[in-house]
């Protein structure tokens, strides 16, 4: 039987969660007087922020800057769930423009 597949300076490690320092999710702030141009734009920008520091810091494991793997994939994960409800939110416009676009006048 051969020995399970080792990668060099990678050990698990067993993370504590604190309650108390956990953020909670907040309702968003009232979009007033904001178009949803600049809506949209703003959403895309952070998804956009979030898949960058994804990539950084899949960088900087990769060169050994960070010996954390755990902060790699959350940074991986934040970025995955930003872009899977942004592709959501479009889908959703998309069929509401397509629907708009079969009403007969």
């Amino acid at each position: 039987m051969s020995e399970p597949f080792k990668i060099g300076g990678i050990q698990p490690q067993r993370i504590e969660i604190d309650p108390g320092k956990m953020r909670t999710a907040q309702p968003s702030a009232p979009v007033e007087g904001k178009s949803f141009k600049e809506v949209l734009a703003e959403t895309v920008g952070e998804v956009q922020r979030l898949q960058s520091e994804a990539d950084t810091t899949i960088r900087k494991l990769v060169a050994g800057e960070i010996k954390d793997v755990t902060e790699a994939v959350v940074a991986v994960e934040k970025a995955d769930v930003s872009f899977q409800s942004m592709m959501a939110v479009r889908n959703k416009i998309v069929a509401a423009y397509e629907e708009v676009m079969r009403m007969q006048i």
